[in-house]
């Protein structure tokens, strides 16, 4: 398997890498319920008028229900992260669905 390796964000072997300030931490496969990408919008005001830029995250959520919001660089890059997760660790729900944790 080869690595992914962003800036804040590392797909290795055994675990997701991520900074978080100035430490990386490490999160195991199997710690990793559901992996989901967020894209948010940032209204920008540049010399000429504004402009909008897209952010794009990598979401984890861990078995003991810890959000993780790592920012990528890329939609791209984000979407292979995915792909990697979920080839080596199948039980792990790829996509994000909308009030998937409310009871009825």
């Amino acid at each position: 398997m080869n690595n992914i390796i962003d800036k804040k964000v590392r797909i290795t072997e055994q675990s997701v890498e991520y900074r978080k300030a100035f430490k990386w931490h490490s999160l195991p496969y199997t710690e990793i319920m559901q992996a989901y990408m967020r894209i948010e919008e940032v209204n920008s005001k540049v010399c000429c008028g504004t402009a909008n830029f897209d952010m794009h995250f990598l979401m984890l959520k861990t078995h003991s229900d810890e959000l993780l919001k790592i920012p990528v660089s890329s939609r791209v890059l984000t979407e292979r992260m995915l792909e990697s997760l979920h080839t080596i660790n199948p039980e792990i729900k790829i996509g994000y669905k909308k009030n998937a944790d409310k009871k009825d």
